[in-house]
């Protein structure tokens, strides 16, 4: 007897097999797929999230520094507040695209002593800024993991006060050879001392290039007999980084060509030589309505004393070949240079005061103490004593990132 029944084809348990082996390969094809995706997400969107936390953290350095130059500028004597330096860091932070957090005010100990943006006054303790930034983007291939958006943040401190060192001359520092004392000596055998800020107006650049009138102009005066309140450098024995191939040259060379390396403040300088009233025209030439730094000597010295310090020198000369003691800048808008020693008429007459006098102002420079900011290592006042800052304003202000 025999048995009937359907007859399988025996290709079918083969193609079941193969379909589920296809299958199989579909899921794994599938994850594979995620797991590329994922990993160039990875790469795509880590890479991408670095970019944006570099941004993010140029962001909050530029807004650090933008909030302490308005401290620095509330130093100087302009009236700034709360409002001006939250404005000043919002809108630093609105043309990099990120968004400003929870700022504080800090102390020269980095303490915390207000937060930004509670209006009023500046608190009278500031000398710093704590800034937050930050800012959200969308993914490129991130969203696969559900991963739309992500988030970078960044912190910045930056801090303001009296500038404590100078860049090179290569690299925007560029130091005029000349220097004037602290205060300023009259040159008509008084010895009045000429303070800047107080006998002599100290004004932004913006006031001082729209004062036609000369109402804020200075008369600085360069007296014939000792160091007197102007000396002239030779700013190459602070150039340690200078090619020695390339020398300096003399003083109407540093002039037109300003050779300086990067130093600190305090410094001493030596003088230059050459005929400083030959070189009046290379002073016009290159810093007429110009700013230009000007260092400004508290003592001279025949030697530099072993200690550095100016209360230790054994000799502080007259005339010639002394050694200049540099604790500060300031910066002079030149209108003119009066310089060829025969000048009388102009640096007794207006514009400008306060007119020489004697017969010892017979040369002079003409132009206006500005307020200015720079970017370098900052100190306090501690130079300033039992001075207050309003009496101390010939340092050049300064801002540095800090942290």
């Amino acid at each position: 007897m025999s048995m009937s029944g359907v007859r399988v084809p025996a290709t079918t348990g083969h193609r079941r097999s193969r379909d589920r082996e296809g299958g199989q390969a579909l899921v794994f094809v599938a994850l594979s797929m995620t797991v590329i995706l994922a990993a160039t997400a990875m790469v795509l969107d880590g890479g991408n999230a670095m970019a944006q936390q570099r941004e993010t953290q140029n962001a909050a350095d530029a807004a650090a520094l933008a909030g302490a130059v308005v401290l620095a500028q509330d130093m100087g004597g302009d009236d700034q507040t709360d409002s001006d330096v939250r404005t000043a860091m919002l809108q630093s932070f609105n043309r990099n695209d990120t968004a400003m957090g929870t700022s504080y005010y800090l102390d020269q100990d980095y303490l915390i002593v207000g937060t930004v943006g509670r209006g009023g006054a500046i608190p009278s303790d500031a000398v710093g800024i704590q800034v937050l930034g930050n800012r959200t983007f969308d993914t490129y291939l991130a969203g696969v993991v559900g991963m739309n958006q992500m988030t970078s943040g960044a912190g910045a401190t930056a801090m303001a006060g009296a500038l404590r060192s100078i860049c090179s001359a290569a690299n925007g520092c560029g130091v005029a050879p000349v220097t004037f004392s602290i205060p300023i000596t009259s040159c008509d055998g008084t010895s009045r001392p000429l303070r800047i800020g107080v006998d002599w107006p100290l004004v932004s650049e913006d006031v001082a290039r729209a004062d036609t009138s000369g109402q804020y102009m200075s008369i600085v005066p360069l007296c014939k007999n000792g160091p007197g309140g102007v000396g002239w450098l030779d700013m190459s024995d602070e150039s340690p980084d200078a090619d020695p191939s390339v020398s300096c040259g003399n003083l109407a060379h540093q002039i037109t060509t300003p050779c300086n390396g990067p130093f600190d403040i305090p410094t001493w300088f030596h003088t230059a030589s050459g005929d400083a009233n030959n070189v009046e025209s290379e002073m016009n030439a290159k810093y007429q309505d110009k700013l230009m730094l000007v260092p400004m000597f508290d003592a001279t010295c025949r030697d530099i004393p072993s200690t550095g310090l100016p209360a230790d020198c054994s000799d502080p000369g007259n005339g010639n070949n002394l050694y200049y003691h540099i604790p500060r800048f300031a910066d002079f808008l030149l209108d003119e240079a009066y310089i060829t020693g025969n000048d009388s008429v102009p640096c007794n007459s207006t514009p400008g005061t306060p007119l020489i006098g004697g017969n010892g102002g017979t040369s002079c420079f003409k132009g206006w103490f500005v307020r200015y900011i720079m970017q370098g290592k900052v100190g306090g006042w501690d130079d300033c004593e039992e001075a207050t800052i309003a009496e101390c304003l010939e340092p050049i202000l300064g801002v540095q990132l800090t942290r």
